[in-house]
């Protein structure tokens, strides 16, 4: 039985197991299917955690460290998917997919959260297939191609300058004239030759065919619409 059965492998997941670790506790496995690090790993830059200024390190490399020190405390990762948890007597169950349940003393659910959607149509249709929420990711599919970015806030920016440097064109579609972005981000994306801005306008539609991804159409404040054929999306919002 797990003194401790961490559901999650984010931030809070593996400072939840550092802690349990260090506290005392022997047995505690950390329950991630994938690998540990949690949503920050898939940014390109950080440069505003408090105490860490290192413009050549992504998200990935950020985490690293933290996965080292966790892990040398004695926390176990399990890559599996937990489905459920159940109350049973002193101790809980911890139901994984296609695997016999674990029980375990204490649970600590950190699973948590997921790209938010903007609910455009053919979004759901194509993503995966031009639709991304992951620039550090799919990045790279669009070298010196043009791409699209829908969003204004921190992430949207950053992310749209990240793609800057891969792809021939980027163009932010943001529904208001003025961005939630931090300043210093916003003049560094406005000073970019290659990306243009798209203001005060929404995304229609996106469309495409069997291959993925050919175009979408956007829609401005007069409710004039344009296409724009470009073979990827990120969506930011």
């Amino acid at each position: 039985m797990l003194d401790c059965a961490i559901i999650g492998g984010g931030p809070a997941g593996l400072t939840a197991g550092l802690y349990t670790t260090r506290g005392g506790l022997k047995n505690v496995v950390l329950f991630e299917k994938g690998l540990p690090g949690g949503q920050i790993t898939q940014s390109s830059e950080i440069e505003n955690y408090p105490g860490f200024f290192d413009h050549t390190k992504s998200g990935m490399d950020f985490m690293d460290s933290w996965q080292k020190q966790c892990f040398h405390f004695g926390l176990k990762h399990q890559m599996d998917e937990v489905t459920n948890i159940e109350k049973e007597s002193d101790y809980f169950k911890i139901n994984i997919l296609g695997k016999e349940p674990v029980s375990a003393k204490t649970v600590v659910v950190c699973t948590g959260s997921t790209p938010k959607k903007a609910g455009i149509k053919g979004e759901d249709e194509f993503f995966g297939r031009g639709v991304s929420t992951c620039a550090t990711c799919d990045g790279f599919f669009y070298k010196n191609k043009e791409v699209a970015v829908l969003g204004g806030g921190d992430t949207a920016l950053e992310e749209a300058f990240y793609l800057s440097n891969i792809c021939s064109k980027v163009y932010i579609i943001h529904r208001r004239d003025t961005f939630r972005a931090a300043p210093s981000t916003v003049e560094r994306v406005q000073k970019k030759e290659n990306i243009e801005l798209i203001l005060n306008s929404h995304v229609v539609e996106i469309t495409g065919d069997k291959m993925g991804v050919n175009g979408l159409i956007f829609e401005d404040a007069g409710k004039n619409q344009e296409n724009l054929n470009i073979p990827g999306i990120f969506v930011f919002v």
